[in-house]
């Protein structure tokens, strides 16, 4: 396989990883984002990959918006399980005060 259909299947890869994180599909991530990582090692050191600039940047800023789209998701449920535990304490709080 040369450079240019390696990174046609990165791309897709990529395509794949979003549209799991789209899906709410967190756990299918890890191993998908470990095999892009081996992906993008081996394409790396083939011949011809440093010709492929355009592409490369391309798949990279794809990558970086990923990357911000699972932080994003990460803050909205770390906001989602502050709140939780707000409510648990204040419904502890109400049943320990012998409030009914």
């Amino acid at each position: 396989m040369n450079a240019a259909e390696r990174l046609a299947e990165l791309h897709g890869a990529m395509d794949r990883i979003r549209a799991a994180l789209e899906r709410d599909e967190i756990e299918s991530i890890p191993p998908m984002m470990d095999a892009y990582d081996r992906a993008v090692r081996e394409f790396c050191t083939l011949d011809g990959a440093a010709a492929l600039q355009e592409g490369v940047r391309l798949l990279h800023d794809r990558q970086q918006e990923t990357i911000a789209a699972m932080r994003d998701r990460q803050e909205r449920l770390l906001g989602l399980m502050r709140q939780q535990r707000q409510a648990s304490r204040a419904m502890h709080a109400y049943a320990g005060s012998g409030a009914e």
